[in-house]
């Protein structure tokens, strides 16, 4: 990052009053850790906080850009970083960092008056004696992050806020939350079927059984949807299939970062060579990269000339959380970041082809017990694509992830991970050569989600479950090319 642009980031950060800090750092939500919060009191550490985990740089403002918009600071990206009206429009139909549940949020902390915010303390005083000493100033803000650590507060529960503002007569923003609650529960609805959510994070040590996996066939629709087109897979090699695969971890253990080595993690390798190569696809496998290795690797192979391939694959074997997957010196990236690598502005000669990506990493650490959330976002930006159409620059993708997000994923340190292994399996199933991908996962999923795991965690046996999920922008079936024997993959 230029000295230009470090000056500009001073001049904002000299902008920001106490008021605006707290709202940013508020609105930031899961994307800080506690400890990231501890003597945060300049906008150029939360910058480089925000930097450090991938959210922030010169070249992608996006998030600071929406955290300023929403704290209403129109005139510091009006005069300071030189945004129109008209662009801040546009640049808001992009916006995806904050999540509904944090604007939520902020938008009750912003309508509550202090006499009313000194009203909630005194309700929440008996759980919380020190809420009037850490928060002198009566800022609704610091109330609800205490509920949040105190468990009292989470976007899947807002019973205990709902009643405070019942007692002291705000109707109006109770009626917010109902209809928060409201919008949530339809999005379950609609999205359960489909499983459209990330998720990363592994637990070494699951048993991993794909041996009894069996199609069921008893009630399936025909294998093709007749009312979609099927993207054409008829180049030899169909595309790259590149596995990321991160076993050892000691430079992140000597950056002070706790993280394990990923045992078991080869044999996901192994069977992912076998299989995709016997589906007609060039695998290329990089070993044990840092995290800036990782993002410059996938740049590199999206800066290259697809237009003789059909598609491309990756596969993501790592540690990680929410969102984000840890090179081996455990710096954090964003997924989002390695997946728009290939978006249709960055790698224009895949636009209109397939991008599968495969995440086997971590996005939390609760044991799955089976309640869960979701939500996603639409990205709005086009781009013409070889025949002259339009495209969004987002479509034809497909990314899956081991896990649901903010649980873990379970791994094996000698047969491999369940997810990895499962979907290997049902990829190597003859009866299974002909489903369209999407139908394939979800498959998995089943298998999955039907098996109980146990697991030793924090000294105890645990009986926990595994739910993976996959997003998807695809326009088309999208059938994997059938191995060239037709036979099972060896």
């Amino acid at each position: 990052m230029d000295e230009s642009f470090r000056a500009i980031e001073l001049q904002i950060s000299n902008a920001l009053n106490t008021k605006d800090l707290l709202s940013m750092i508020f609105l930031c939500g899961k994307n800080l850790h506690e400890r990231d919060k501890e003597n945060l009191t300049e906008g150029t550490a939360l910058f480089s906080i925000l930097e450090k985990k991938g959210l922030h740089s010169k070249d992608n403002l996006l998030f600071l850009i929406e955290l300023l918009s929403r704290i209403g600071r129109n005139d510091i990206l009006k005069d300071t970083l030189k945004k129109s009206k008209n662009e801040i429009g546009e640049l808001k139909r992009s916006f995806q960092h904050i999540s509904s549940y944090r604007s939520l949020l902020y938008d009750i902390s912003e309508n509550l008056l202090n006499t009313e915010t000194d009203k909630i303390m005194h309700l929440v005083e008996p759980e919380m004696n020190n809420i009037r000493k850490i928060n002198e100033k009566k800022c609704m803000m610091v109330v609800l992050s205490e509920m949040e650590k105190k468990g009292k507060l989470s976007e899947d529960d807002l019973k205990t806020l709902h009643s405070y503002l019942k007692t002291i007569n705000r109707t109006d923003l109770c009626e917010k939350i109902k209809r928060f609650e409201n919008e949530q529960y339809n999005q379950r609805l609609d999205l359960d079927a489909n499983f459209q959510k990330m998720a990363i994070q592994e637990v070494p040590g699951a048993e991993v059984n794909v041996g009894s996996i069996q199609p069921d066939t008893s009630n399936e629709p025909s294998l093709q949807n007749n009312l979609l087109e099927t993207y054409n897979l008829e180049k030899i090699p169909h595309g790259r299939c590149i596995i990321l695969n991160n076993h050892d971890f000691s430079e992140a253990r000597s950056n002070k970062i706790k993280v394990n080595d990923r045992s078991g993690t080869q044999k996901d390798a192994e069977v992912i060579d076998t299989v995709f190569k016997s589906r007609g696809y060039e695998v290329i496998q990089e070993k044990n990269v840092t995290g800036e290795k990782m993002l410059k690797i996938l740049k590199n192979y999206a800066k290259e000339d697809h237009t003789g391939r059909d598609s491309f694959v990756c596969f993501i074997l790592s540690h990680g959380h929410k969102g984000i997957v840890f090179g081996t010196d455990g710096k954090e990236v964003l997924v989002k970041d390695l997946t728009d690598c290939f978006n249709g502005q960055n790698c224009p000669s895949l636009v209109g082809k397939p991008k599968v990506f495969f995440i086997q990493a971590c996005q939390g650490d609760q044991s799955d017990t089976g309640v869960t959330y979701v939500s996603d976002s639409m990205e709005p930006m086009y781009v013409t694509d070889a025949n002259g159409g339009r495209l969004p620059i987002t479509a034809d993708f497909l990314t899956a992830f081991a896990c649901f997000e903010d649980y873990e994923s379970l791994r094996n340190p000698t047969t491999g991970s369940i997810y990895i292994q499962t979907l290997c399996a049902v990829l190597q199933d003859n009866q299974f050569f002909k489903m369209d991908l999407t139908r394939i996962l979800t498959k998995v999923q089943e298998k999955t989600a039907d098996e109980v795991y146990r697991i030793k965690k924090n000294g105890q046996y645990l009986n926990v479950k595994q739910m993976p999920t996959y997003q998807s922008t695809l326009r088309k079936t999208l059938i994997l090319p059938v191995p060239s024997n037709g036979q099972q993959a060896s």
